[in-house]
């Protein structure tokens, strides 16, 4: 009994690898290499933090409480050596409200079209991917992405403030020309989902998404009450950073040059609208601060003036 049982083990194998033609499940005339008549459960796998995607992967959802980072793996040896991972597919999901970025491994690169291949690409609220492996290893691409933004409107960020002081928090840091975030909190913000950038609450800025040319509008108000020196004009410049809050890091804003007087009356209105290119993974912060020539002192603070129900308004649009 044993010796027929190894016989028709072998002559099944034999059967099972030299098959030629299309394989049926639950058919009997298979029209693809193979035809599953019925349905088909793969591997999902809901994570909250940063991962290493894994042979085992196929659906990823990332539904972090802030900003995480997925590698993909390394493609060791090239097709078609044994071992290579040519055709492998992940479908890779932001389910949660904070940017996620998708990055290749070491210096492999994704292609992201339109563009030049990447090393990294990002995902806001709501989009999804789906990275296909193409055989190649080394600083070359590697893996080629589909990204799908599910709102195709233009994708608006309004952040405001209502009714809300907020001290600056060093005035000598203020007169000394240091850009001051000015904050928002998670309520005040209004995002589109799946827009192309997210509002990163941990860090009181704005992280971008998608490559392109952004439209941004900011206002604040702010006072200066008690405010005395030898100049009669205090200088208030409104700007945003990019990748840092230093003065070194301003890529847009005005400068608007009020009187002591009356500025410290009441609350003074500042704004400017720009147009600003911005690369995915950038981050921006909306800022204020003082020009470093003049020499007047005192609390100097954005804040909602009688009657105006936000002191501070900003919006970023993708062009």
């Amino acid at each position: 009994m044993k010796k027929l049982l190894m016989g028709f083990l072998s002559l099944l194998s034999c059967c099972l690898l030299g098959q030629v033609g299309n394989v049926g499940i639950n058919t009997a005339t298979p029209g693809s290499t193979l035809e599953i008549n019925g349905s088909l459960s793969a591997q999902y796998r809901l994570i909250s933090a940063d991962y290493n995607m894994s042979i085992t992967d196929y659906y990823v959802a990332y539904n972090g409480g802030s900003t995480g980072t997925i590698t993909l793996p390394a493609a060791t040896v090239a097709y078609p050596a044994q071992g290579h991972i040519k055709g492998r597919v992940y479908y890779i999901k932001n389910t949660g409200s904070f940017n996620v970025t998708i990055t290749a491994n070491g210096s492999e690169l994704i292609d992201n079209q339109p563009g030049t291949a990447v090393s990294s690409i990002g995902l806001g609220q709501g989009w999804s991917a789906i990275l296909i492996s193409n055989g190649n290893i080394g600083a070359v691409v590697t893996w080629e992405a589909i990204v799908i933004n599910p709102n195709n409107a233009i994708n608006t960020i309004v952040g405001m403030s209502s009714s809300s002081i907020y001290n600056l928090p060093s005035t000598a840091n203020f007169n000394s020309g240091i850009p001051q975030v000015l904050p928002f909190t998670a309520g005040e913000v209004q995002i589109n989902q799946g827009s192309t950038a997210s509002w990163d609450a941990a860090n009181n800025r704005f992280a971008i998404n998608e490559t392109g040319i952004y439209e941004l509008d900011a206002l604040s108000y702010f006072g200066a009450g008690g405010t005395v020196g030898v100049s009669s004009y205090i200088g208030v410049n409104l700007s945003i950073t990019k990748n840092g809050t230093a003065a070194s890091n301003v890529v847009a804003g005005t400068r608007a040059n009020i009187g002591q007087l009356i500025a410290g009356a009441g609350n003074t209105p500042i704004s400017f609208h720009c147009l600003v290119n911005l690369a995915a993974g950038d981050v921006i912060y909306l800022t204020m601060y003082r020009a470093s020539f003049d020499t007047a002192t005192g609390t100097v603070q954005s804040q909602a003036p009688s009657g105006v129900s936000e002191s501070r308004h900003f919006t970023l649009k993708k062009l």
